[in-house]
């Protein structure tokens, strides 16, 4: 076993617990749909944060060729994962057998913490990436996600619904766009 497949398992358990929470909470609130009052902000963030999560997971495959790995580049690699994992946890509120699940109201009041995190993803990535690597190519990869930070952190702050309506709608645009440009077939 190399080094890589064995620090992996570790990414992939955490992206898995991320996909775990998203999907189980699309299963429940098909369960609870009459109980719902949905939300299409939110629903767009989930699609957004599934293609996130697996667009992590392909993207770890390019780290399969490196054989040095300390303890605190690993720590600063797994906090990629981590905060996906955080972001799918907080998109959807506790869904248990309260009368009625109010999504809107869990977005408004988790808005800070959610685009806080977003906002730090690229620049976790982008840090890493420089740590790694000992640089940053100036590319459309590197350009995108520089892109991602302001607009999350903005979006931090702003509480329109039709801002955070099209900004869902863009981003969830950007990332298939992104995905289908950048990371397609497996380097």
């Amino acid at each position: 076993m190399t080094t890589f497949e064995y620090l992996s398992v570790l990414v992939s358990i955490i992206i898995g617990l991320a996909l775990t929470r998203l999907l189980s909470g699309a299963a429940r609130l098909i369960q609870l749909r009459r109980r719902v009052r949905p939300h299409a902000i939110t629903l767009g963030w989930m699609a957004f944060l599934f293609l996130a999560n697996i667009q992590i997971w392909w993207v770890a495959f390019e780290r399969r060729g490196d054989s040095e790995w300390t303890f605190f580049a690993f720590l600063l690699y797994l906090m990629i994962p981590i905060n996906a994992f955080l972001l799918s946890y907080l998109v959807l509120p506790e869904l248990g057998d309260e009368d009625v699940v109010d999504l809107q109201a869990n977005f408004d009041a988790g808005r800070p913490w959610f685009f806080g995190l977003l906002a730090s993803l690229p620049a976790i990535s982008l840090i890493e990436e420089l740590v790694n690597d000992g640089g940053l190519p100036m590319d459309a990869d590197v350009a995108s996600r520089l892109a991602l930070i302001p607009i999350a952190l903005l979006a931090a702050h702003v509480r329109s619904a039709r801002f955070h309506f099209w900004n869902m709608v863009l981003s969830l645009g950007f990332i298939c766009s992104y995905v289908v440009g950048l990371f397609l077939t497996l380097r």
